[in-house]
């Protein structure tokens, strides 16, 4: 009988998130080009998009033995660095193991939906891989439909205990874990130091020092300049996922959330003073003319911007920037807290050897591979073991990176909804950065969202 699976919400996955998933692409090392070609997964096509088979699969090896059980595993095509380093990984894997075999397939995004096309595809044709690389941030979605499986039964303590807290909040629905990443992402705040040693001003070099949002606008301010703006927001990304991912941190420092920690509503939360408060507040620091809403792609490394709320991604532009460039924590108003979120990898519940299926997980995220993708992509690890063996994050400005995601990291909410919810903060943001009525914009939000949360609340 063929399993029978709920319907796939549509995944929106607007520009910069892919950017925080790593990899190697024009601009910077990661798989979203520098935020502006992120998919649009909009999972209403049955085509499956092309696939590019890795390493011994393209011909046609079968693990060794009678009793070996070959293993199907899907990952999104990213920067050729990046890919190259999971098919590497991949065929050691299937060195190592004599009774396990990962035929991957590497499905090409063409920057649209051609990923989320292939997995409802083969959704529909109950031919899923047992293993499949997912956007963190729709790990509801695809557990909700009951494409993912949980993973509970098979993360040992020691392990769960070496992934940083985000990841497995990132993971984690319905108190189940169901996915875990092998990278992190975040977003420090770069600064220009020539500027500042001009102008000054004593950067923060430690979670401890970071700045308030009072002492954030000030400076900004006073680094503003008839050829200058004191700030960049990087809003050339578009109306998409990235706002979400660097603008939410504004709502959660100031004790704030999107949605009930139930996930049952966000009225009250979406909407909520806290929020309203905090998108006043980007509000605020586009009139006062300290932040373009159509920045150059480059204005930050060209120095046309003295500070810029970016991903690791742009420490690798700016490595040819004709200045000095440094990083500090993200400003908050009541705690301090960042962004975080990268892919990550699910069991489907189609897989008919979820334990050997997670053996291939526990390696593609295990230290060696969190380690060896950091090195490859720029993006933090997850692992705290990982941390630890990478000399370079103890010293700044990449200490101001892991300080973040060691400390302040927050997942954005875990819903089968999100791909609503995200857009409806997106659609927020932008309205701030417009100058329009935040408190109005938000409650014209929130009806939207809870009309897609009652889909899901039988």
């Amino acid at each position: 009988m063929k399993r029978m699976f709920k319907t796939l919400a549509p995944l929106t996955l607007s520009v910069a998130i892919m950017a925080a998933c790593g990899g190697e692409e024009s601009g910077g090392e990661t798989s979203g080009n520098e935020a502006s070609g992120n998919s649009n997964n909009n999972a209403d096509s049955g085509e499956q998009g092309d696939v590019v088979e890795t390493g011994e699969a393209e011909q046609g090896v079968e693990a060794s033995g009678d009793e070996s059980v070959t293993l199907d595993m899907w990952i999104h095509q990213t920067g050729e660095d990046e890919t190259d380093f999971y098919i590497k990984r991949i065929d050691e894997f299937n060195e190592a193991n004599d009774d396990i075999y990962v035929n991957a397939e590497i499905i090409i995004d063409d920057g649209a939906s051609s990923y989320s096309d292939s997995v409802n595809a083969a959704l529909v044709a109950g031919n899923l891989p047992d293993i499949l690389a997912l956007d963190g941030p729709y790990v509801a979605s695809f557990a909700e439909a009951d494409i993912i499986a949980s993973v509970e039964e098979y993360i040992t303590d020691e392990d769960r205990e070496d992934f940083v807290d985000s990841i497995i909040q990132q993971g984690t629905y319905n108190g189940e874990l169901y996915s875990l990443g092998a990278m992190e992402a975040s977003v420090p705040l770069y600064y220009n130091k020539d500027i500042f040693e001009e102008e000054g001003i004593e950067a923060p070099t430690s979670i401890e020092e970071a700045w308030t949002w009072d002492e954030f606008l000030e400076v900004a301010q006073q680094l503003t300049t008839e050829n200058r703006y004191g700030l960049n927001l990087f809003m050339n990304y578009g109306v998409g996922e990235w706002l979400t991912f660097m603008g939410a941190p504004f709502v959660w420092s100031n004790n704030g959330e999107l949605i009930s920690e139930d996930g049952t509503t966000v009225d009250g939360y979406l909407n909520s003073p806290e929020t309203v408060e905090s998108l006043e507040f980007v509000k605020t620091l586009f009139e006062e003319e300290v932040v373009s809403l159509t920045p150059g792609e480059m204005q930050f490394e060209e120095g046309n911007a003295a500070m810029a709320l970016g991903g690791p991604w742009i420490a690798v532009s700016a490595e040819d920037a004709d200045f000095e460039w440094g990083m500090m924590p993200y400003p908050y108003k009541e705690v301090p807290k960042s962004p975080s979120g990268s892919m990550a990898y699910g069991i489907t519940t189609l897989s008919e050897h979820p334990e050997e299926a997670y053996e291939v997980m526990a390696w593609m995220t295990n230290e060696e591979s969190t380690i060896g993708l950091s090195e490859v992509t720029g993006m933090p690890p997850a692992r705290h073991s990982a941390f630890e063996a990478m000399d370079h994050y103890d010293e700044l400005p990449w200490s101001v990176i892991r300080d973040q995601v060691t400390e302040t990291a927050h997942a954005r909410p875990q819903t089968p909804a999100y791909p609503v919810l995200t857009d409806a903060f997106a659609q927020a943001f932008h309205a701030a950065a417009l100058g329009e009525d935040v408190e109005e914009i938000l409650n014209q939000q929130v009806d939207r969202v809870e009309r897609e949360l009652r889909r899901f609340q039988d």
